[in-house]
């Protein structure tokens, strides 16, 4: 349903309009000299409200807002919940971390908030341009919270290698989509996928989706377009790396799925090639290069780059147009990362870093609780049985089968088995070695009960892996 009244489109983007301002608030509170505490809970505060306000204005049919630019719908509403959910939880564990570090600011929290709505934009935009200005929105955003640590070498050069790889990735894109609006005649995302089916065989309308896919590959940190993100991972503050792992994949999920849905492009041979390339290209580089790394951040860095191949390989194998496995993925990894990133936050912010792998060596005999969750996030993410991860990574490699791809399936099922040495050296060192080095005395006892959620939720959603499939094959179709 299109609605063409401004007023009407505008009462469904209250939750948005309401989050920008409420980021300007933030900002002005920390310039201000503002308690940081108030700082924290206007913060909070704020992300709850606009969850609230998102539940409030609902959508009981597909709506089309402000000129076809802007679509509001159960798919959108899903995935911004989530994101929500996620934002909230890793705004309650950053708060100790970044007052350590003197980093809890006004500043901080209020460029937090435009890198969400950023994303909420990129989830709701039925536009390239509006696409576009979400895209940058977040991209600007991250950059500036990547240097926030300014007095760090290590974080400049993380945020100008992130910088400028972006904005060579989003003149590529930016290029694809000149081409469509030339080719198509329109800017209308749900138009130009329409057009597809009826003029997939121009080599030009082909090439835009594949300077597009460059451009989208470059925010998975797919390889080769990966360059940046292990430096991200490492010079980033642990919030913001918690945020760059999570949340801009469920957003560049949602827009993959909108281009590819009911689009005779996802069918031509050379597209699908490039999909099955980057993924299992993906997967070797990220799974190789993790086993070499000293660091945690840099090995979960290979590990995501990993996964990301996994997530292209489920946009390649989606069959009549059924992304329910790629976006089951996307949010079983996206909340088993969130978990391990918010683990290590919670014991950096108790003065227990965790930069070696070697750091882990007897962290049992410190924490047996918080030893067992990492353990538990682990084992998902290298895809054990009993675990979301293993389901996850289950349903990708049967649908590699049920295309004949028995050689790639074999490929990539080599490259996980070679993977688990990294995870579980970890859990080796936890478990199995000594270390009597630095004691650890945790406080913040609902932290804790925060990190508890999503281990759990691993756990359970793997006894119900079908009904959460089906639910979302459903809000997808």
């Amino acid at each position: 349903m299109i609605i063409n009244n401004i007023t009407m489109s505008i009462m469904y983007f209250i939750p948005e309009i309401f989050l920008f301002i409420m980021s300007m608030v933030i900002l002005l509170s920390g310039i201000f000299q503002i308690s940081k505490n108030y700082i924290f809970h206007l913060t909070l505060i704020s992300i709850i409200s606009a969850l609230i306000m998102s539940y409030n204005y609902q959508v009981s049919d597909s709506l089309i807002l402000f000129g076809s630019s802007i679509i509001k719908n159960s798919t959108t509403e899903f995935f911004e919940y989530i994101c929500y959910i996620i934002f909230l939880i890793q705004i309650i564990i950053s708060k100790d971390y970044l007052k350590n570090r003197n980093l809890l600011s006004g500043e901080f929290y209020s460029l937090l908030i435009l890198a969400l709505l950023g994303c909420f934009i990129i989830i709701s935009s039925n536009n390239l341009i509006i696409l576009f200005l979400g895209i940058e929105l977040s991209s600007l955003s991250l950059y500036s919270l990547i240097a926030l640590n300014r007095y760090s070498v290590i974080s400049s050069e993380a945020a100008i290698k992130y910088f400028v790889l972006s904005i060579i990735a989003s003149a590529i894109m930016l290029f694809g989509f000149s081409y469509l609006d030339g080719i198509t005649n329109t800017l209308v995302i749900s138009d130009i996928v329409s057009f597809s089916y009826s003029n997939n065989s121009s080599n030009l309308y082909l090439l835009s989706y594949v300077l597009i896919f460059i451009g989208i590959a470059f925010k998975f940190a797919v390889a080769p377009f990966h360059m940046w993100l292990p430096d991200v991972y490492e010079g980033s503050p642990l919030p913001v790396t918690n945020f760059i792992s999570s949340i801009p994949k469920i957003a560049f999920f949602v827009i993959v799925f909108r281009f590819l849905d009911d689009n005779s492009i996802i069918a031509n041979e050379n597209f699908s090639k490039l999909l099955l390339f980057l993924g299992v290209f993906s997967i070797i580089v990220g799974n190789l290069f993790a086993l070499v790394q000293k660091k945690i951040m840099r090995m979960l860095a290979y590990s995501g780059i990993a996964n990301s191949g996994f997530i292209f390989l489920a946009f390649f194998s989606a069959t009549n147009h059924n992304f329910s496995v790629a976006g089951f993925y996307v949010l079983s990894y996206s909340i088993t990362i969130v978990s391990a990133i918010s683990i290590i936050t919670f014991l950096s912010s108790q003065k227990f870093d965790l930069v070696y792998i070697n750091d882990f060596k007897g962290f049992s005999a410190k924490s047996g609780y918080l030893s067992f969750l990492i353990m538990i996030t682990l084992l998902s993410t290298a895809g054990i049985p009993l675990t979301i991860g293993f389901y996850a990574k289950y349903l990708v490699l049967d649908a590699l089968v049920n295309k004949d791809l028995v050689f790639v399936a074999v490929i990539v099922v080599l490259m996980t088995v070679i993977g688990l040495y990294y995870y579980l050296r970890v859990i080796w060192f936890m478990f199995f070695e000594t270390n009597y080095n630095s004691l650890l005395n945790i406080s913040g006892k609902f932290s804790i009960f925060v990190l508890s959620i999503i281990p759990a939720l691993i756990l359970i959603i793997f006894l119900l892996p079908d009904n959460i499939l089906k639910y979302i094959f459903y809000i997808l179709t």
